[in-house]
């Protein structure tokens, strides 16, 4: 989560996960504590937050509903908008009710439970996925290395470097996760994990990776061009667009039929190393 503050607004990039929605709550509820009020947020994935600040208001709690997510959510959504709960914001995804400190509790009833859990991580499966996803990233880092002169010489150490540069990514946002769990920060209720809260330091390596997966986005649209231009060879510029297609491709697919999350980062890594990228 970064901060940017200008005048009586301040600007915070989000970066909490789907199955962090409670914890999500908490930061905006800490932001009212400080007078800062929701007013705006950005994105399908609420990647921005607005705050405004405002000394006359009172601190509030927040419900975060995700829409079409279950009819019973959607019907109490309808319901809160009927009695005119205050809406914060809202965008195609989220809606974002702010009710007074002494009603929280009641509020905050079996429907937010619900949600919770179908937001949440499924234990086993997850665990399986992750061990399956590693396992075969780590046997294609191994391969990368042995046929690293196998072709062109280039094209495989910027594969070699992407690769590791994801699985660092991934390691970096999975290590975060692990990290809450042993501070007691995750909730599992019939082998369904979600998170209550969120630690600095797992803020800290959030923020880590998604600083380097910027620079890896970025250095990579570079030395793709840079080949493109300078390395007059049909295949390896073949190749390089192949490997854009499916990382734009994997990318949106997992985005749309599952959730957005950092497992896209080794899922993409996984793919680009089957199709011998």
């Amino acid at each position: 989560m970064f901060e940017r503050q200008k005048n009586k607004c301040k600007i915070v990039y989000n970066n909490y996960q789907f199955y962090e929605n409670t914890a999500l709550s908490e930061l905006i509820e800490k932001q009212m504590k400080e007078g800062y009020y929701l007013c705006g947020i950005i994105g399908e994935s609420s990647n921005i937050l607005k705050f405004c600040y405002d000394k006359t208001k009172k601190p509030e709690s927040c419900i975060i509903y995700h829409k079409h997510l279950d009819e019973k959510i959607d019907a109490e959504i309808e319901k809160m908008k009927a009695e005119k709960m205050e809406m914060l914001c809202q965008n195609n995804h989220y809606i974002i009710f702010g009710i007074p400190s002494s009603e929280a509790d009641g509020s905050k009833s079996d429907i937010v439970k619900k949600q919770n859990k179908l937001l949440g991580i499924p234990l086993k499966k997850s665990a399986a996925l992750i061990l399956i996803l590693l396992i075969l990233s780590i046997i294609s880092l191994v391969l990368k290395i042995l046929l690293i002169d196998k072709g062109n010489l280039y094209f495989n150490q910027m594969s070699l470097v992407l690769y590791l540069a994801l699985n660092i990514v991934f390691l970096l946002y999975f290590a975060g996760d692990i990290y809450d769990i042993i501070q007691g920060k995750g909730i599992c209720s019939d082998g369904i994990m979600y998170f209550s809260s969120r630690t600095k330091f797992k803020d800290i390596l959030f923020r880590m990776g998604d600083i380097l997966r910027l620079v890896i986005l970025l250095g990579s649209i570079c030395i793709s061009a840079a080949i493109l231009i300078f390395v007059k060879d049909g295949v390896i510029a073949i190749n390089v667009l192949k490997m854009w297609l499916i990382y734009c491709t994997i990318g949106y697919i997992y985005r749309l039929r599952i959730r957005s999350s950092y497992l896209s980062v080794l899922l993409i890594q996984v793919f680009l190393a089957a199709l011998s990228f």
